[in-house]
């Protein structure tokens, strides 16, 4: 065991011959009674030893729903109101000032903690010599359901964030870490986190580098949308969306059946994510890509995609599987460009077969040109690196989909059922150091460098993006019929 004094006492970690960890550390008081949709609230300092030996309980969200099973682990964890901790693996508790990463977990804003076992820290934190930190948020209707009461808070889940990115500038150094060298990087909800937190104001300053990990997406909530997300909430949960008392009455179990009941209704009107971040005009006062566009954050940037995004939920479109040319032709007309070039533009790439085609079609809209754009706007500002993870899933009918990288920057292939998702794992590890290395040395100098990899930045005349596949390559605008065909 390992004894650290934080600022609001001491704890007592996990030592290893290599590493120390502390786990379940709260950085807010749990989101209860009058806390519920308010900002996290500080936690009361304690006297004695606390043990941090054990994970936390994850925000509750809901099981058994159809994310559940597509990445290995999702849904697992255990629940609680007391969510709000995180978790640090160190190579030593010592005045070496080391990078400090901070993992924030995907789950489409509704699902995730920091505890589950792809993000365990260990070997990212011993083999690049980081300091790695998890974190558990507010996540679905209990983060991103927007009330209209000045005791709420719009954006709970990212104001969640912002007090456990304070909490480490206060005391990370406790645990060989640099306050002055935090880099913040997720995936997918994770990624959108990410873009958030360059977005907030009140974030700036708390972190230095940032890496978005499949999370550029146009899915944000305007107050309107945010209006009729509470009111179908309420509907379901059997309150009035104005008494806010009411609301705050629910049980969690009441939350997550309304939250359930109110995602299918909205489907057709608001989309597959009603409970996300909202443009509020006060923790978000802009869109990700306005702030990108506006410099608000400068600090250099990765940001990229899984080559196949959207193979991952072909499921919920049945009829992209069989569709033919002529279905084809009509899905492209309904969104209005040129079909014909459009359809070459896609030839051109070697992809022809109608189902691939609008595979491709639906990840290069839904995540690939988004990134893009953003790339492109913050390289006006910051510096910018762009990559594409090629290394594909198990199930080769998926392509490369959203989520198979997670576990390469923690080199977790062989746990929590990876090596089952993940194509070839033993050869797998060898692109997880790779990236490992990538982004460990990113947060050391604010430059990504593996071996004699040489990584140029982004920007829009070369457009240079790794590809990081069995082969590891700088590729110079990649598809570029496919973004130019677009616009």
């Amino acid at each position: 065991m390992t004894t650290v004094a934080t600022t609001l006492g001491s704890l007592r970690g996990i030592a290893a011959s290599d590493h120390q960890a502390f786990l379940g550390i709260p950085y807010a008081a749990a989101p209860v009674g009058a806390l519920r949709w308010a900002a996290p609230a500080p936690v009361a300092p304690w006297s004695g030893v606390r043990e941090a030996t054990s994970f936390g309980p994850a925000a509750w969200q809901p099981t058994g729903g159809p994310l559940d099973g597509l990445v290995p682990g999702m849904g697992s964890a255990d629940q609680g109101d007391d969510c709000l901790s995180l978790n640090i693996w160190t190579p030593a508790t010592d005045d070496t000032r080391r990078p400090v990463m901070v993992w924030i977990h995907g789950g489409a804003f509704s699902l995730g903690a920091g505890s589950l076992s792809a993000y365990d820290g260990r070997a990212l934190c011993t083999r690049t010599d980081t300091v790695v930190v998890t974190i558990n948020y507010r996540v679905g209707a209990l983060g991103f359901l927007v009330l209209d009461d000045d005791s709420a808070v719009a954006n709970a889940g990212i104001l969640d964030q912002i007090a456990a990115l304070r909490w480490v500038r206060d005391n990370i150094a406790a645990f060989g870490g640099d306050p002055d060298r935090v880099t913040i990087f997720g995936e997918s909800a994770g990624g959108g986190s990410v873009l958030s937190l360059l977005s907030a104001p009140d974030a700036q300053g708390l972190f230095h580098r940032a890496i978005v990990q499949s999370g550029a997406t146009d899915l944000m909530l305007d107050r309107d949308r945010a209006r009729l997300v509470l009111e179908a909430f309420a509907r379901c949960a059997g309150v009035d969306p104005d008494d806010t008392d009411a609301l705050r009455a629910l049980e969690p179990a009441q939350v997550l059946a309304a939250q359930a009941q109110a995602a299918g209704e909205l489907f057709a009107t608001v989309g597959t994510m009603p409970f996300h971040p909202c443009v509020d005009g006060e923790v978000l006062p802009t869109t990700w890509q306005q702030a990108a566009e506006a410099g608000v954050s400068t600090v250099p940037l990765i940001i990229g995609t899984t080559r196949d995004e959207m193979a991952l939920f072909a499921g919920f479109d049945p009829g992209a599987a069989s569709l033919d040319g002529a279905g084809l032709r009509a899905r492209l007309e309904r969104m209005g460009p040129d079909v014909d070039a459009i359809i070459d533009a896609y030839a051109s790439t070697g992809t022809t077969e109608p189902p691939a085609v609008w595979s491709r079609i639906t990840t290069d809209n839904a995540m690939w040109r988004p990134a893009l754009r953003y790339a492109e706007a913050h390289a006006t500002h910051g510096p910018v690196w762009m990559y594409r993870f090629d290394w594909t899933a198990a199930r080769p009918e998926l392509g490369a989909p959203h989520g198979v990288d997670i576990p390469f920057p923690f080199d977790t292939i062989d746990v929590g059922g990876w090596d089952a998702f993940v194509s070839d794992p033993a050869a797998a590890h060898g692109l997880a150091r790779t990236i490992g290395d990538l982004w460990s040395s990113f947060a050391r100098t604010g430059a990504p460098t593996s071996g004699d990899l040489d990584w140029p930045p982004f920007d829009t005349e070369r457009r240079a993006t790794l590809v990081l596949g069995p082969e590891v390559q700088i590729i110079e605008d990649p598809n570029g019929a496919v973004r130019r065909v677009w616009g």
